[in-house]
């Protein structure tokens, strides 16, 4: 039992670290050339349920500026393999 426990500790430890390291930030464009279900009309309805970022910048007379929002390629592939995607919320 321990034994299997660690082992998926293990796999997690390394599914997190090469997640970490390695991730590819990709625009919507890119997403739906890589995973086709993600269209620019489902991105635009439901894409604020994937994980997602982007770069805000405040000019010197405190207005925001931001940027297009990017998503974690890997994380989201993650997320497809273990079926996580289907418990997306909004």
């Amino acid at each position: 039992m321990l034994k299997k426990e660690l082992v998926i500790e293990m796999r997690n430890l390394m599914r997190a670290v090469f997640e970490h390291n390695h991730e590819q930030w990709v625009t919507g464009k890119q997403l739906s050339a890589q995973i086709g279900c993600f269209n620019e009309t489902w991105l635009k309805n439901y894409g604020q349920a994937l994980p997602r970022t982007r770069a805000i910048v405040t000019d010197k007379d405190g207005i925001e500026h931001a940027g297009s929002w990017i998503y974690p390629l890997h994380k989201i592939q993650r997320m497809i393999n273990d079926n996580s995607i289907k418990n997306l919320k909004i």
